[in-house]
């Protein structure tokens, strides 16, 4: 690690090599998408998540449940289906079995 005087070399230092981790493609002027909404689940959340889901609770009755977002749970929803732990529904997210 080069010598480093003052708290900005460093924290500049340290994003540098963060950068060269994590990002794949240089970025200007970044927009976070979604950056207001909290998507850390505590796995009982994603539990809940899926036995509601099994039971065809339309979004609207697992975000009140849940106590969330209805996009956080979007999220979380997309994130269990992509990771082929909840099945689709032939009518989508909002559809319930009634």
């Amino acid at each position: 690690m080069p010598r480093l005087g003052t708290d900005l070399e460093r924290e500049n230092y340290t994003i540098a090599l963060q950068q060269g981790k994590y990002m794949k493609k240089l970025r200007r002027n970044l927009y976070i998408a979604l950056e207001e909404l909290d998507l850390v689940f505590d796995e009982s959340e994603v539990i809940q998540l899926r036995e509601m889901w099994d039971e065809y609770k339309d979004i609207l009755e697992i975000v009140k449940e849940l106590g969330r977002h209805q996009l956080e749970i979007a999220a979380l929803i997309m994130d269990q289906a992509d990771k082929n732990k909840i099945k689709s529904r032939p009518m989508g997210l909002g559809a319930s079995n009634n």
